[in-house]
């Protein structure tokens, strides 16, 4: 009976040292497992605190892509201002250099054939020649005869000044005013006695003495038109009028 007792007093004692170290080893388990789960909070709350600096970060990057791009579009938009601009002034300057060769081309000589010869006329010299030509061929022999006559008076040093003095004459011939025909040629040959007009310009003197009812002053005209320019087409003409 004693040994018995002994036996299952054997048996508690290792059943309680068994407990005691289940114990003391679950005691350890839980410490470990507690301490995992605070590791991996703490690793899952360093994750999120990285996740939120990485969102951040997109968004700021994001934000500042944006601010890129608006300042992007701004520098295209100014870049095509200032395109059009100097477009606009390249033009401008074309403009204004074409409108000074225009007005330089105004006042500078020009050269033009005359009785054929080249000679050197001032474009303002040479247009109001060329209207009082033209009003000629148009039939306005008054207004024309009054064109040539100022031109004759406004440049007296100008290459056309003997043909003026020739188309003035056959102008006033045109308006009947016979007077200033004589006159005009009489005033072309004494300037210009060799030039090529001034054979006409004596046979129109004649037409003119004729025309004005004075045949005799106009036969001497004739006469003294082959004599002085026996070789011209005025001469031939002269003749045949002289009954020659």
């Amino acid at each position: 009976m004693q040994k018995t007792a002994r036996l299952w007093a054997v048996r508690l004692a290792f059943a309680a040292t068994v407990a005691a170290a289940a114990n003391s080893a679950f005691a350890f388990a839980d410490d470990e497992a507690r301490r995992a789960i605070l590791d991996l909070r703490e690793e899952v709350k360093t994750l999120k605190a990285d996740l939120n600096i990485t969102r951040n970060a997109q968004m700021q990057l994001s934000s500042e892509i944006n601010a890129l791009k608006e300042q992007n579009r701004q520098l295209t938009g100014r870049v095509e201002e200032l395109t059009n601009a100097l477009a606009v002034e390249k033009r401008s300057t074309r403009e204004l250099f074409g409108s000074i060769d225009s007005r330089v081309s105004a006042f500078e000589p020009v050269m033009v054939v005359l009785n054929g010869e080249t000679v050197q006329v001032q474009p303002q010299e040479k247009a109001e020649y060329d209207a009082a030509v033209l009003l000629f061929q148009d039939g306005n022999f008054k207004e024309a005869a009054a064109k040539f006559s100022r031109f004759a008076e406004k440049w007296p040093e100008s290459p056309y000044r003997p043909d003026a003095l020739f188309w003035w004459g056959s102008s006033a011939f045109g308006a009947e005013q016979y007077k200033t025909v004589i006159s005009s040629q009489n005033s072309l040959l004494k300037a210009y006695p060799k030039h090529p007009r001034a054979a006409d310009a004596m046979l129109l003197v004649g037409s003119a003495q004729a025309a004005s009812g004075n045949p005799k002053a106009a036969a001497a005209t004739y006469r003294k038109v082959i004599k002085t320019y026996p070789k011209s087409d005025a001469a031939v003409t002269a003749k045949q009028r002289l009954g020659n």
